[in-house]
């Protein structure tokens, strides 16, 4: 198991992905960036990193931006096993120990429960995009990565998951720019 300053140094050497090559439509983003290169540090040979691989104070930084999913197999369902003082913040309950399948919004079929199956299925990181359901009107999207993780480094028993906000874009006269189309 790497220290953590062998994983912070792998993860500044680690090879950043070229200009333009995220996914079309998809902003480039420091936050999101560095979690997947410590996450790929944190693997090393393997397919996959367990979640005691990647120190807590390697994550400290992105800690407020963070939750764990922890994987329920018979039924499929993801259970929220930690949840970072800004999701927290923002989020319309306290989600803690609570599964997927019993948040309306969240459950099967949503794009939340989607993209957590991908990560899961594909084993490998898996980026989107979410409209942001809240009390805050200030911010329109949450984008995110979705880290497998795995005990045995073979199958995904928790998936890590990075949020960066995006606000809400606004023209100078204070409309929001997709209420000029006709």
């Amino acid at each position: 198991m790497m220290d953590l300053m062998q994983l912070a140094t792998a993860a500044a050497l680690a090879p950043r992905p070229a200009a333009g090559s995220g996914l079309p439509g998809y902003p480039q983003s420091e936050t999101l960036t560095h979690a997947h290169l410590l996450w790929l540090a944190a693997r090393g040979s393997a397919e996959m990193p367990a979640r005691r691989q990647i120190p807590a104070s390697a994550l400290e930084p992105l800690g407020p931006q963070l939750m764990v999913f922890g994987i329920e197999r018979e039924p499929l369902d993801f259970r929220y096993l930690e949840i970072g003082s800004r999701m927290r913040e923002l989020s319309n309950d306290d989600y803690t120990g609570r599964c997927l399948s019993e948040i309306p919004h969240q459950r099967a079929p949503s794009t939340v429960w989607d993209h957590l199956t991908a990560a899961m299925d594909a084993r490998a990181p898996v980026r989107g995009v979410l409209p942001y359901v809240g009390r805050r009107r200030d911010i329109s999207s949450i984008f995110h990565i979705v880290l497998p993780l795995a005990e045995d480094g073979e199958t995904v028993d928790r998936l890590l998951v990075c949020v960066e906000l995006a606000p809400v874009i606004r023209l100078q006269d204070g409309t929001h720019p997709f209420t000029q189309l006709g």
